[in-house]
């Protein structure tokens, strides 16, 4: 990515931003290295070989030897005056090392080794190709000028025009005086950089340009004194182009960025943002990349928001907010050495209301938990150690989780080549702290050795697999408190606590399959049988706190499972056996073009552990009871239309617990549009604190259409439709044009920010993006390919098939 930078002088002011860089081979095949998806890319390739047909390939470099100085001199005419100069008329081809030039005349003068060169002159180098009116070029050092140039990049679509141009330091250096610059096809202006010169350092890999100014549509848009660009990948400092939208909630806003390349592994952009409705914000990206670590920084800060400033003034003192808003994140990864590493994330904001109120690239409107965490982990072939820290910040009234402070944790597996025994073991020792005095603290110490006696075959497999969890808990809080603890828990706890579960789970299945023909074309169809047998003593384990536990969503693959809950806060007795049938299609390729699963679970008793006291169901260990039925269902239908669907049917309750379904309709062009539908009967099943301002149940259907229309225009829009509070949640619709050398984006969304099942109090954001291009030298926004990602709801691929 080449990107232009205007650097900020006493007279003048800069701009910078990137372009795709197109390598071009011999045989005229374009490539065009950037950093958009592959279907963008293949889209701008083929609008790319539209707009330019052939652009030369930059030709690789070559020794400076005798050889490579060797010059090669073709002509229809020749004249030697001995000692003094030889004339050459008449379609005259001159050749030496990688450069080529042609001419109507050209005259080498012996002594001083000079070549100049009159009529329809065209020189060809490694970097550009130019054509000219007269040439002047000294051989030795390989300095020439060019008169009345058109010129032409190698490797790209720039190209443009110069009254002068001047080569010197063996081509390292060029000066270009009344030139002009330009990404468009050649002899289209839609847009143009006009300057009385330009001085191109290719040692540096930097150019200047002087008085310039920024022609479109032959309109001149902007003037600069003086600009400085970068000629290759490297980063350079100076402003980069602005962003601007409005909205309900902010009004009017507009980000200046600067880029400040401090040096090649470090660098920081500097946004100052003005909102119409808020005031300025100062945001600053700090990156870095350092011994095979990588991060970034990010500081967020809006003094006297005049908005929640305004709300302010008609609150009583109590509820106030507190008008300076502030972020801090922090995001680091890397690898220490092969075996070592460690990554981190840390994100702070002073109010509960910064994401739903300012757009930020660190979170999203709905975020409402942050996660701080560290770790440091060390893996071998067949081991895994881990120390981590964890912390949250709860942007809501829900409950605040516990902090890990730390864990240590550690996992083994070991298989032999010859035996089918395999053996695993975790362990950890965590230490579970709270901010609340009234809330109990712990420290668990885990560990699960396992043995497995695995069987497979082509034709089907068993294994069996015994564990034994053994915990250690010692546990702190308040003797007022136990039994009514502050986060919710009703439990009567105990300061120490020892708990031995052993685990058993047999597991099997078959493969059938056998070939078959459905309307005269060939297939594969399986037949694949599950069966588990999972038994767990029970073990009463309302003395033990939930710290990191909860209830998992049940599916197909939850239907094998031998945890009932997330964490080792609660093991769940277990004595039931599941059963489940598995059939898919393939192609005569190979693709899976259908997938059907089956499973339901069978209870000998009910469980007796629940996630807190008052959550246990009335046991009976007498009856035989089923889960709900999980159907899961996978078609293509043909090689442009797709279907999904998945069920969870409580049949004894006669109760839809979940649902969801997509179809999807994938156009040759590249158009998508998909209709979706997700249904959750109780997320409260789920989520141990739910928030009861907040409908419980999700219903909701929804629409993403993604229809490029052709290589030029292309257009994006979602629809989401909450149907159970009867509400819009989301709609999004953007539409974008884009020419050979610019490009246009307009955006209009429509977004739900809060809404309130209590007070029935709802609050939308809705308003305009505008964001343009100057391809090659800069745009006004963001990432004017990423049509359809603004909406909340980003697409999403729920098909499992594989291909």
């Amino acid at each position: 990515m080449r990107l232009f930078t205007l650097f900020s002088t006493l007279s003048g002011v800069v701009f910078s931003a990137s372009a795709a860089t197109i390598i071009t081979n011999e045989d005229g095949i374009s490539t065009i290295i950037d950093d958009v998806t592959a279907a963008s890319e293949l889209a701008e390739l083929n609008l790319f070989k539209q707009c330019f047909p052939y652009v030369p390939a930059i030709k690789p470099p070559i020794a400076d030897t005798k050889a490579a100085n060797e010059i090669q001199l073709l002509s229809d005419d020749a004249k030697v005056i001995q000692g003094n100069k030889a004339i050459f008329t008449g379609d005259v081809n001159f050749t030496q090392g990688n450069r080529e030039l042609s001419a109507d005349e050209i005259i080498l003068y012996q002594l001083t080794n000079i070549l100049t060169a009159e009529g329809n002159v065209v020189l060809e180098g490694s970097t550009a190709t130019m054509n000219g009116r007269s040439l002047k070029a000294n051989l030795d050092t390989k300095d020439a000028e060019l008169t009345q140039v058109d010129y032409l990049l190698h490797g790209q679509a720039a190209n443009g025009k110069a009254k002068k141009i001047y080569v010197t330091n063996s081509g390292d250096n060029i000066l270009m005086q009344r030139s002009t610059y330009t990404q468009c096809p050649y002899g289209d202006n839609s847009w143009v950089l006009r300057a009385s010169s330009i001085d191109i350092d290719n040692k540096d890999e930097v150019a200047e340009a002087y008085n310039a100014t920024l022609y479109f549509k032959e309109v001149p848009i902007f003037y600069m004194p003086y600009f400085t660009y970068p000629t290759t990948n490297k980063r350079r400092t100076g402003l980069l182009f602005p962003s601007y939208e409005e909205t309900l909630g902010n009004g009017v806003t507009f980000s200046q960025p600067f880029y400040w390349n401090i040096a090649p592994n470090y660098d920081m952009t500097i946004t100052p943002t003005y909102m119409k409705k808020r005031g300025v914000q100062l945001t600053t990206q700090f990156r870095y990349l350092v011994a095979g670590q990588s991060g970034n920084i990010n500081v967020e800060y809006l003094g006297d928001d005049k908005k929640v400033q305004a709300d302010n003034d008609a609150k009583t003192d109590s509820n106030k907010k507190n008008t300076d808003r502030v972020l801090y994140h922090w995001d680091q990864n890397g690898n220490l050495n092969d075996n070592l590493n460690f990554n981190a994330s840390y994100t702070h904001v002073n109010d509960d209301d910064y994401f739903s109120d300012i757009t930020t690239t660190v979170g999203s409107r709905n975020s409402n938990t942050l996660l701080r965490t560290a770790a440091l982990t060390y893996n071998t072939d067949m081991t895994s150690s881990q120390f981590e820290v964890r912390d949250f910040q709860i942007l809501s009234d829900a409950i605040t989780p516990h902090k890990v402070l730390p864990k240590i944790a550690f996992t083994g597996y070991q298989q032999f080549d010859n035996n089918p025994i395999e053996l695993s073991v975790y362990s950890e020792m965590t230490n579970f702290s709270h901010s609340n005095s009234q809330v109990y603290s712990g420290i668990r110490t885990h560990i699960e050795p396992g043995i497995s006696f695995p069987y497979k075959r082509p034709a089907g497999f068993a294994v069996a697999e015994f564990k034994l969890p053994m915990t250690y808990y010692t546990q702190t809080f308040n003797e007022s408190d136990n039994g009514n603890f502050k986060n919710g828990y009703k439990g009567k706890l105990d300061e120490e606590v020892v708990r031995v579960i052993p685990t058993t789970k047999l597991y099997a299945g078959l493969n059938f399959e056998r070939s078959t023909s459905w309307f005269s074309n060939q297939f594969t169809q399986t037949l694949e049988p599950q069966v588990q047998y999972l038994y767990i003593p029970y073990k009463n384990q309302d003395n033990i706190g939930i710290y990191d536990s909860a209830t998992m969503q049940q599916d197909f693959l939850g239907l094998y499972r031998d945890r009932t809950y997330i964490g080792f806060d609660r093991i769940a007795d277990s004595n039931q056996f599941t059963i489940g049938l598995t059939s898919r299609v393939f192609d005569d390729i190979g693709s899976e073009r259908f997938r059907f699963a089956l499973g339901q679970i069978i209870y000998f008793g009910d469980t007796q552990v629940g996630i807190s006291p008052e959550a246990k169901t009335n046991t009976d260990n007498t009856d035989v009871t089923t889960s709900s039925i999980v159907m899961e269902t996978d078609v293509k239908i043909n090689d442009n239309l797709f279907f999904n669907n998945s069920i969870e049917y409580a049949h004894e309750d006669d109760l839809v617990r979940r649902a969801d379904a997509a179809i999807e309709y994938r156009f040759d062009r590249g158009q998508r549009v998909q209709f979706n539908y997700r249904y959750i009967e109780d997320t409260a099943s789920i989520l141990e604190n739910p928030n009861r301002t907040v409908n419980s149940t999700i219903n909701q259907v929804g629409s993403k259409y993604i229809l490029p229309i052709n290589n030029q225009w292309d257009m994006g829009a979602s629809y989401y439709y909450d149907v159970e509070n009867k509400i819009t949640q989301d709609a999004f619709v953007g539409i974008k044009y884009e020419s050979c050398c610019w490009a246009i984006r307009l955006d209009y969304g429509y977004r739900l920010k809060t809404h309130n099942i209590s007070t029935g109090e709802t609050e939308f954001d809705q308003g305009p993006s505008l964001m343009f291009e100057l391809k090659g030298l800069a745009g006004i926004g963001g990432n004017i390919n990423s049509i359809g990602a603004e909406s909340l709801f980003t697409y999403g691929q729920p098909f499992q098939l594989r291909e």
